[in-house]
């Protein structure tokens, strides 16, 4: 599933962005990780559920 259409941005690679940012798991965060900016915004929420999610497994491990 696409998250970021503007910057083509799957799901898979949000993830692993979240992953990678365990001290912040912030959707802009992951954007400057992933080295691109949210263009429309549209996608922040979703990619901020998502870092949500990765926050709570990272907690629960």
């Amino acid at each position: 599933m696409y998250v970021c259409v503007c910057n083509g941005l799957n799901e898979n690679t949000v993830r692993e962005a979240a992953r990678k940012n365990k001290g912040s798991f912030s959707a802009v965060k992951v954007y400057e990780t992933l080295g691109v900016k949210p263009q429309c915004g549209m996608c922040l929420c979703d990619a901020q559920n998502i870092c949500n999610t990765e926050k709570q497994n990272a907690e629960s491990s």
